[in-house]
């Protein structure tokens, strides 16, 4: 696999998902968090990856909105920058993708709400090559794809688990899909301070013809206000990952332009 076809997989499991305190950039496991009606989040991040084959840079770009008290939707972008050890470098916009999560059990959630069971959500996505193919920032490909989200929190300690399905092809949509599957455990608490909070993650997909890939990520995630975060990050991959390191550092900050409006009703 490319070195410019794993960034744009990575792109694709940037999550951001935000309540009134926001949660969990860096980290690519999706949390079962829904934006409060009317709520936007911005979220702005850049990743650095070193492997065998040369130098990338990502630079992310996602906006979110709070529907319902159980539909958010988000939209996600990226700049890619490609320095291969060998051939020219590219740079240009990545493929564009579309979802939303549907919070179905837990607080606020469609089903009943019960400490017992952990919250749960579904978070389908849509991928468009908005990218470059020739040039290895796109993938020429449309990606449809289902995550299935399930967190609980014990103590100080949450706990979090994705399972997803992802199928795509060209724009012709012939009958040729490719299969991918991508998996994810993650784990954060709370470091010395309730503002500052240090996670942990493994990640993996597998997909059609390809080997199964596996990565590390450790995180910090800093609260400097009630709507701004600071997050950073490595990466490691730790099977068919061709040596990779990753740095991520982001900001994401939040807003509610309708809320004089809301709280005058």
């Amino acid at each position: 696999m490319s070195a410019a076809r794993v960034c744009l997989l990575i792109v694709i499991f940037i999550g951001l998902t935000t309540s009134i305190s926001f949660a969990f950039r860096p980290f690519r496991t999706e949390d079962a968090g829904i934006s409060p009606i009317g709520f936007f989040a911005v979220e702005l991040g850049n990743e650095f990856r070193k492997n065998d084959d040369g130098k990338d840079n990502v630079t992310t770009f996602a906006l979110t909105y709070g529907l319902l008290d159980w539909i958010e939707t988000e939209i996600d972008l990226a700049l890619l920058t490609l320095r291969p050890d060998s051939g020219k470098n590219e740079f240009g916009f990545g493929d564009t993708v579309i979802l939303s999560k549907f919070k179905i059990l837990g607080e606020k959630g469609v089903l009943y709400d019960n400490y017992l069971f952990p919250d749960m959500g579904l978070r389908p996505s849509v991928l468009f090559p908005t990218g470059d193919e020739d040039k290895g920032t796109g993938s020429g490909q449309i990606e449809l794809g289902i995550l299935l989200v399930i967190e609980k929190t014990f103590w100080e300690v949450a706990g979090r688990a994705n399972l997803g399905y992802f199928a795509s092809n060209d724009p012709t949509f012939d009958e040729n899909f490719e299969d991918r599957f991508f998996y994810g455990v993650q784990i954060d608490f709370p470091l010395f301070i309730e503002e500052l909070s240090l996670g942990t993650e493994l990640t993996g997909q597998f997909a059609s013809g390809e080997g199964s890939q596996l990565f590390s990520l450790t995180g910090l995630v800093f609260q400097i206000t009630e709507n701004i975060v600071l997050d950073g990050g490595v990466e490691l991959g730790l099977k068919d990952a061709g040596s990779a390191v990753t740095a991520i550092v982001g900001i994401t900050f939040g807003f509610n332009p309708f809320e004089e409006f809301l709280t005058s009703k």
